[in-house]
């Protein structure tokens, strides 16, 4: 159906649009050596040592920006593009997101406030493009519209869990991210990829200032293609705007249920 079709990808890809996390290697064959002919054991150790002081570098980075302020702008399936802002510690965010023929959708979040407009050929389909409002704390923990789904620092808690980080490079990492276990995944996410191996190869960057600064995953293999995030202007003032109230409406039943409400 079209209208389900674009609340998930209206909102699961905000959800998705600073995830990162990282997921097991698997381990050396017993009794395998090194290429020093060191037993597995020793170079296993070392390998996990490299890679926890790798997963702590980037967590730090992760939470870094997660607890600032920034902009974002990001490419993924489809040719979607979105850019915007957001302020974790505020609870603010500013998102435009351009899905081509879908059309488009902006979605604002002011505290528990949470605001969605869809423009173009969605628009018809949602409160005929004005903006629909819900009060974020009142939808269920696993809806695409709670609290818990839209919070810009899950990227730093899904990195919580992560057991092996690759660092590749000065400030460069890779990884493998298990989207179905982002904190940001809803009911209606993990139904599009059950069955489906969702473990993904990432690589992230973190700045010079100790930021994270871009995240690329590769969904390739759920036929998704390249799902990319930049960030910039960090700590940088972000101001979010109370849509009209002559341009607002309560969010329709139809809408909250196409989303998971």
């Amino acid at each position: 159906m079209k209208m389900r079709r674009l609340a998930v990808t209206g909102v699961a890809l905000v959800a998705l649009a600073g995830m990162g996390a990282c997921g097991d290697k698997k381990p050396a064959p017993a009794g395998a050596t090194g290429a020093t002919g060191a037993p597995a054991a020793t170079t296993t150790t070392a390998a996990a040592a490299q890679s926890s002081a790798a997963r702590t570098e980037l967590l730090a980075g992760v939470t870094k920006l997660t607890g600032t302020s920034a902009r974002i702008h990001m490419t993924s399936f489809g040719g979607i593009v979105g850019d915007g802002s957001f302020d974790g510690a505020k609870k603010l965010v500013d998102m435009k997101l351009d899905m081509g023929s879908l059309g488009s959708v902006n979605m604002r979040t002011i505290g528990a406030d949470l605001y969605m407009r869809y423009g173009g050929a969605a628009a018809k389909t949602f409160a005929n493009g004005k903006w629909m409002h819900i009060d974020a704390t009142k939808m269920p923990a696993g809806s695409a519209l709670s609290m818990a789904k839209n919070d810009p620092r899950n990227s730093a808690k899904m990195l919580e869990a992560a057991t092996a980080v690759t660092k590749t490079g000065k400030g460069r990492f890779s990884g493998t991210l298990d989207i179905a276990k982002s904190p940001s995944a809803t009911p209606q996410l993990l139904k599009l990829l059950d069955g489906k191996d969702t473990r993904m190869p990432f690589t992230a960057e973190v700045d010079a200032d100790g930021y994270l600064s871009a995240m690329s995953v590769d969904l390739s293999a759920i036929g998704a293609g390249q799902s990319v995030a930049t960030y910039s202007d960090m700590g940088a003032k972000v101001t979010v705007a109370k849509p009209p109230a002559k341009q607002t409406v309560e969010m329709p039943k139809s809408a909250l249920q196409a989303m998971g409400g």
